[in-house]
């Protein structure tokens, strides 16, 4: 997802090992906080990375460590402690021990494939030119297949053994919520608790978006709903744009879910009024929406683009043959109001099947969660649908659900979200 970076003053001591495309960066650590390393195995040669981890200084916090996780995949952990910091109350902060780190593969000593950053920046849909996802395999060499969630996940434990816990509460958020649920389900004897916010389903996740695609009409019309000014079908307006207009689905894909993050304009305000006025031949305002709200631009320390195709494509088992048979089976109808070409291009589906094929993600047998988890999702989500966040829920022993009406993709930037994850952490 986007990053909104703030860059803070971090030690940075991770060195990756001789892989191309890993250049280290040094800085301070921020007070309060000890700034270590975590050395974990990349494949069976005995070559090593080393994660960078910030860790409050209060060691005997009466509840425990409490590890946040970032999403992307592909976002760093320690350089955004700061901004991660402000969304927790200061009681939770006082009662817990944060804890952040740099997953394999991410931060200023993380995969960085040029070319393919250029291109498709922090981006979940942008098609990736030819020949930059086969460069990014190459620069990443004979670790590519090292570097999926189930590899996150025994970092984890590591990074637990590290801190000489018996068990973590784990908050994540977005992907974030996926790799800790993946803890949860391997290491549940391990868990204190668990809080999911804006989820990404544990287990049957569509890397053609359809449910997301669909999703979008629902939440578009409640969002005009709530508008005066609206006064249009902004659906059929976005479907009508999506086939005859100007910008190609996937752009329009891509700014309408990073419109949804609560930290840029989750009601969506104005956007059923740009899309009426570019389907009727005004469309200055819709090109200039898809050309600022773009994670384009994002830098590999703020979310690799190399690290988010090498986790996705051995997560999803993506290749160019299952991509082939799964669009055969994919129905119009159920991509409304975008279309199959929108699903043919995005960076997940045509990435995947330019991606070597290399070692898979393996999960485990387990499929519901154990420990004791609260599921934040806020209704104007358009990165990830709220029907996502209902299955986990069902799929969980002891899950609270809390919706919030309004509020859009990272609920613990919204101070609704904040609260709730306070009363679950303190309760």
């Amino acid at each position: 997802m986007r990053v909104f970076r703030l860059l803070c003053a971090v030690l940075l001591v991770s060195t990756a090992c001789s892989s191309p495309g890993a250049t280290p960066s040094t800085g301070p650590c921020i007070r309060g906080f000890t700034c270590t390393t975590l050395s974990v195995p990349l494949g069976e040669d005995g070559q090593t990375l080393k994660l960078a981890v910030a860790a409050a200084d209060n060691v005997d916090a009466p509840r425990g460590v409490l590890l946040m996780l970032t999403g992307g995949p592909g976002q760093p952990g320690v350089s955004l402690l700061p901004r991660v910091r402000t969304n927790l109350d200061p009681d939770v902060l006082r009662e817990y021990r944060l804890v952040m780190f740099d997953q394999r593969g991410t931060g200023s000593s993380g995969i960085n494939c040029p070319s393919l950053q250029a291109a498709v920046g922090g981006s979940d849909f942008l098609a990736a030119p030819a020949g930059t996802v086969e460069d990014c395999a190459k620069r990443i060499g004979p670790g590519l297949g090292y570097y999926g969630t189930p590899d996150t996940v025994e970092d984890i434990e590591r990074l637990r053994q590290h801190l000489g816990v018996e068990r973590l509460t784990l908050n994540g958020t977005s992907y974030g919520s996926f790799t800790a649920a993946q803890y949860g389900l391997k290491y549940p004897d391990r868990v204190a608790s668990l809080v999911l916010d804006s989820v990404v389903p544990h287990k049957g996740f569509d890397p053609f978006s359809v449910e997301l695609m669909t999703a979008t009409g629902s939440v578009l019309r409640a969002a005009c709903r709530q508008d005066p000014a609206c006064t249009t079908d902004p659906v059929a307006d976005l479907a009508w744009l999506v086939r005859q207009g100007p910008v190609d689905g996937t752009s329009l894909l891509e700014s309408m879910s990073i419109s949804s993050l609560n930290a840029v304009n989750p009601s969506l305000k104005g956007i059923p009024a740009m899309l009426h006025a570019a389907r009727n031949g005004d469309d200055a305002g819709l090109k200039e929406f898809v050309q600022t709200v773009t994670s384009r631009n994002s830098a590999y320390d703020e979310l690799s683009a190399g690290l988010h195709l090498a986790t996705l494509c051995a997560d999803l088992h993506v290749t160019k043959a299952s991509v082939e048979t799964g669009l055969t089976k994919l129905d119009p109808a159920k991509l409304y109001p975008y279309d199959l070409e929108t699903a043919r291009n995005q960076l997940i589906v045509d990435g995947c099947s330019r991606w070597p094929v290399a070692r898979m993600s393996t999960y485990p047998a387990a499929d519901k969660l154990l420990p004791r988890t609260l599921i934040l999702h806020g209704s104007n989500d358009l990165f990830c649908p709220v029907e996502w966040a209902r299955w986990e829920q069902a799929h969980a022993q002891s899950a609270k659900l809390v919706v919030v009406p309004g509020s859009g993709h990272s609920v613990q930037r919204d101070p609704r979200g904040r609260a709730e994850a306070r009363a679950f952490l303190l309760g």
